[in-house]
């Protein structure tokens, strides 16, 4: 998660799971992929099947999954807020009116133990009934990441919006 640009007409984040923690879901691909080869040649296709296409897939499909990266656009020029998402499977692209996004929040998450709660930032759009809440991406993390990015996002509206954005954009914290 990092902020690529933030002047007071445009913000824009980046957030994504760092490329080497991408290399390490691989890894196993080598030798799992050695393993199912020997297999095959011993005569256990079955086996060989099981480890070359199933579980070679399965790290390949996490790959997939986790290597899609969010970009966040806030352009007080055009006044549209711009979610790009890319993966190895394309670019989706989605606008909304810059005027309608409310405050960014965190949607937290808590798993067995209390200090073990991971979180996400949601950017909330008000203008709709219910509010419109969108994920800046499908993976929650722990640490205080995404509690600086919904800071930074809220800082920015409250710059550009005034003290009308303050009130329901209250600074974010662990």
């Amino acid at each position: 998660m990092s902020v690529a640009t933030n002047t007071p007409d445009l913000l824009e984040l980046e957030l994504g799971i760092p490329r080497f923690i991408l290399w390490f879901v691989m890894l196993p691909v080598l030798p799992v992929s050695l393993i199912g080869l020997a297999n095959l040649i011993g005569g256990a296709l079955l086996t060989a099947l099981v480890l070359l296409v199933g579980l070679n897939g399965a790290f390949v499909g996490g790959y997939i999954a986790l290597s899609e990266r969010t970009r966040l656009r806030l352009d007080a020029g055009s006044g549209r807020v711009c979610i790009t998402r890319t993966s190895r499977l394309g670019t989706r692209r989605r606008d909304y009116p810059l005027a309608a996004l409310d405050s960014a929040e965190l949607d937290r998450t808590n798993t067995g133990q209390e200090s073990r709660a991971t979180s996400k930032v949601v950017l909330v759009f008000r203008d709709t009934r219910p509010a419109t809440r969108i994920a800046l991406s499908r993976w929650s993390v722990s640490g205080d990441g995404p509690a600086q990015i919904a800071n930074e996002i809220n800082a920015w509206l409250r710059h550009h919006f005034g003290e009308a954005a303050d009130a329901s954009a209250p600074h974010l914290s662990f």
